[in-house]
């Protein structure tokens, strides 16, 4: 009966203990602590650098603990350090391996495993491609595609460029606009006047090509514009904008703040022959997956030999995730070996973004430009290390 009683009186000790832990960490023990993870899965880093690690609800004092998927590599703790509740960045290890780890978060007697990542530590740190915002910043409140606001945000962001649409009017204006049609009106079928007035869906009219500019030109203003100029319905038509848009980036002396991307092959050989300064990119030849054994042929409209390109002044290419690299990689070491630069259109959400930096791309287009920022600016700051 002693027993009996000695043993209900520790297990209600027990039972006490366990209600009383609950009750101090009652969240903590089990729940999400944080939420929308990124872990940035196959970027490069290097032993003693440093790494982004992103989520929803960080706090002072939370650690990260790094456990190798394999055995034979050893594992690491390091504290975050905290930018906003929800960018932060980590210390990495003097003796880190490449490997896959799986990621816990530990914050006080509280743990939750955020996923798993894959480190990858080259000999070489990339250098990091530089980010052009595809229709300039045009999801953020107040914003839209090809808007002064698009651009005015891509601007103080502090990316390196804002890809935009150009098409000419019939009586020679140059309007940013993606579609060739706006609120039932073809643009290039139609005068300025005519559609001068016409709203974009944040409330703005449709901008000049030379308001862009004017944006660009003021004091203090760094960014880079990649005009796309868009296919029209002639020879004639797109001899004309191409003409214009040059005529325009002369005057107001932006030579040096241009680069050029476009479907049409005859507007990118027109524009490099005028500008042959400025880097054009061809885009058409790498949209569809023509290919023997591993290589491009060229069969069809708009397909063009690399090597062409290189001697029509061309100076790049775009190249599309869905054929490059996921189906065929081996056709960036063939543009490179033809000396072209490449242009990686358009690459969306941290893996592919990761994918164009470490695959040495010299300008990547992007929807999604504060993620691509953050992670060039890890690879360029990495690097300097």
């Amino acid at each position: 009966m002693r027993n009996y009683s000695l043993n209900k009186s520790i297990m209600l000790r027990w039972g006490i203990w366990v209600i009383l832990v609950s009750i101090l960490f009652p969240a903590e023990a089990s729940a999400q602590l944080v939420k929308e993870i990124e872990l940035y899965n196959g970027l490069c880093v290097k032993p003693r650098g440093t790494m982004p690690v992103d989520a929803k609800g960080w706090r002072h004092g939370d650690c990260l603990q790094f456990t190798p998927c394999k055995d034979g590599i050893k594992g690491f703790e390091t504290k975050l350090v905290l930018e906003t509740d929800s960018t932060a960045y980590i210390r990495l290890p003097r003796k880190l391996k490449e490997a896959e780890y799986e990621v816990t978060l530990k914050r006080a007697a509280g743990r939750q495993v955020l996923g798993k990542t894959m480190l990858k530590v080259p000999q070489v740190m990339p250098e990091g491609t530089p980010v052009s915002a595809h229709r300039a910043v045009w999801d953020a409140p107040g914003s839209a595609q090809n808007s002064r606001t698009a651009v005015r945000k891509a601007m103080e962001m502090g990316i390196y460029a804002c890809e935009i649409d150009v098409w000419r009017t019939t009586d020679g204006k140059l309007v940013v606009n993606h579609d060739g049609v706006l609120n039932g009106v073809r643009i290039q079928n139609t005068s300025y006047d005519e559609i001068k007035d016409l709203k974009l869906p944040n409330g703005e009219k449709i901008p000049l090509l030379s308001e862009i500019f004017d944006m660009i030109k003021t004091p203090g203003a760094t960014i880079n514009l990649m005009i796309e100029i868009k296919r029209h319905k002639t020879a004639e038509k797109n001899e004309a904008v191409v003409e214009a848009v040059v005529d325009l980036i002369k005057q107001y002396g932006l030579q040096d703040r241009v680069c050029f991307i476009s479907f049409g092959y005859a507007i990118c050989e027109h524009l490099a022959k005028l500008l042959p300064q400025c880097v054009v990119y061809y885009i058409e030849h790498m949209t569809r997956d023509t290919s023997k054994e591993g290589h491009p042929f060229y069969e069809g409209d708009g397909i063009v030999e690399l090597s062409k390109l290189c001697l029509a002044g061309i100076k790049g290419i775009s190249v599309g995730y869905g054929i490059v690299p996921v189906r065929h990689p081996e056709w960036v070491e063939i543009s490179r070996r033809e000396g072209l630069k490449l242009n990686c259109c358009v690459f969306d959400g941290a893996e592919r973004i990761i994918e164009a930096n470490n695959m040495g791309a010299d300008v990547l287009v992007t929807n999604t430009p504060q993620i691509a920022q953050r992670i060039y600016l890890h690879y360029r700051n990495n690097r300097k290390k």
